[in-house]
């Protein structure tokens, strides 16, 4: 159990994936976020993506 804790505890840290040469989970996150942001604006206001989002020409910058 103990092992499982500390792994637990290793996962949350971003230091550890990088050190690994891989981006956290976290940060993984953001970037998918702003990436959404830019280009499908509308699923920012809008909250959960729908696969409408995905079908349509994203919106002109």
């Amino acid at each position: 159990m103990r092992d499982q804790h500390q792994l637990h505890q290793l996962r949350q840290n971003p230091t550890e994936w990088h050190r690994r040469g891989m981006t956290a989970p976290a940060e993984i996150d953001v970037l998918v976020a702003n990436r959404l942001q830019e280009n499908y604006p509308t699923i920012a206001a809008a909250g959960e993506p729908s696969y409408a989002d995905f079908f349509t020409a994203p919106a002109a910058a």
